[in-house]
């Protein structure tokens, strides 16, 4: 177990790496071309590939310099060395891939009852299908690294509340300048609803860990909550319509938070997690 505590103030280390490195990439960009004048996702130019370049592999660069701070290049090993597990039960990889999507549809099929516009759709787009990769080297950090050391010190639920405000915090910058504009006066609306998601997502990600140790399964779960909407969800929505979906879609993932922890109420105590050797 000590060898995965985190030594020096690393994992304060990891967090200012992870945090600044999105920060300076968005402010540049900001200061050079101004906000997107669109939400960004829909109108993809190379300054948007700049600032998600930034930030996706922000967490990896952390997690492989706070690693090597840690433990040399044996901590570094250690992290990557997670990837070779993914032998566990079909169940795990049904619940990583499907409890966000099936979510999604259901959210959208609820609301599509109340306007056509929110029917779920089918968008194969380049972005949809980078998401994945983007995932991978985000949970890197997120799962191969921060996850463990804080299960180390603290219950499953406190860890995927705590870890989720930070995460959604760490969304912020880029958020801000991708689509402030296109929310307007409902900005902070749109970004509370949606950190609400991210906590969720977090949680989620957590309950996973503690059963399986999956640095693979980590990957899958935050790829399925951010490709299921890009592939689900109507780019053409208006602000106002994307508001409302996403405050459903947030109250829907809350259910699902409640009905994980009714089922395993035992994740709220720390002994449920047990380091790997």
């Amino acid at each position: 177990m000590d060898t995965l505590m985190p030594k020096n103030n690393s994992l304060i280390l990891y967090f200012i790496i992870a945090f600044l490195i999105p920060i300076v990439a968005t402010t540049i960009i900001i200061l050079k071309e101004g906000l997107s004048a669109d939400i960004a996702v829909v109108n993809v130019s190379t300054i948007t590939l700049v600032v998600i370049m930034a930030m996706v592999h922000a967490p990896a660069i952390a997690a492989i310099i706070a690693a090597y701070q840690e433990q040399g290049f044996g901590g570094v090993k250690n992290i990557f060395r997670q990837l070779k597990y993914w032998k566990f039960a079909p169940k795990w990889y049904f619940k990583a891939l499907f409890i966000f999507p099936l979510t999604i549809v259901g959210t959208s099929l609820i609301l599509a009852l109340f306007s056509p516009n929110y029917t779920p759709v089918l968008n194969l787009t380049l972005l949809t299908f980078g998401t994945l990769l983007s995932a991978f080297w985000e949970e890197i950090g997120w799962t191969g690294y921060v996850t463990p050391r804080l299960l180390a010190k603290f219950s499953p639920l406190k860890v995927g509340l705590f870890f989720g405000l930070i995460h959604a915090l760490w969304h912020l910058p880029a958020d801000f300048w991708g689509s402030s504009v296109f929310h307007g006066n409902f900005y902070f609306i749109h970004y509370l609803v949606t950190g609400l998601g991210i906590v969720v997502l977090r949680i989620v990600s957590v309950w996973i860990y503690t059963q399986t140790k999956s640095l693979i399964l980590g990957w899958i779960t935050h790829a399925s909550f951010t490709t299921g909407q890009l592939l689900f969800v109507s780019l053409a929505l208006t602000a106002k319509e994307t508001i409302i979906w996403q405050t459903a879609f947030s109250c829907s993932l809350i259910l699902v938070t409640i009905f994980i922890f009714a089922k395993n109420r035992d994740l709220n105590s720390i002994n449920i997690y047990k380091q790997p050797q």
